[in-house]
């Protein structure tokens, strides 16, 4: 269905996706096989939990500088928005390369308070404040590759 409204959006005109590594991965695979437009995938890593799986204060931005998306249409792909913080710096990182246009699509939406107002154009599931994994999603870089998404206790 997003894919649908997404080749309404951009009538064929090429797309590129930015896919933040690692957890959006199979939301990304996906899409881009429903998905029939022209497409370039370029991707973005942000270092946001420590230890434990605990967010850490500062996030460690990687990739931003390479991206070439000046004067194109970007979408920014993540698999969870929960505090709000990676997606909304990495919105503003790349706003600053001048692309045509500039969204975001999240797999996940967490009923959490956020800690910004930037807010995703798409979110594929809203979600109760739990732990989950799968589907891309991680604990200590396990359960990525589980065909659902599961809550888990911690």
């Amino acid at each position: 269905m997003v894919a649908r409204t997404l080749e309404e959006q951009y009538q064929e005109e090429e797309l590129t996706v930015v896919m933040v590594l690692k957890g959006s991965f199979m939301l990304v695979g996906d899409l881009l096989r429903h998905l029939h437009l022209p497409v370039r995938l370029e991707t973005v890593q942000v270092e946001s939990y420590g230890e434990g799986g605990i967010v850490k204060g500062e996030q460690e931005v990687r990739g931003v500088e390479a991206l070439e998306v000046a004067g194109k249409h970007v979408l920014l792909i993540d698999d969870i928005f929960d505090t709000g913080e990676t997606l909304a710096e990495l919105h503003r990182k790349i706003k600053l390369k001048g692309p045509t246009s500039l969204r975001s699509l999240v797999l996940l939406s967490k009923d959490v308070p956020h800690h910004t107002d930037y807010r995703p154009d798409y979110a594929l599931f809203d979600i109760e404040d739990r732990f989950v994994v799968g589907y891309g999603l991680d604990y200590k870089e396990y359960y990525r590759g589980l065909p659902d998404i599961y809550a888990i206790e911690r």
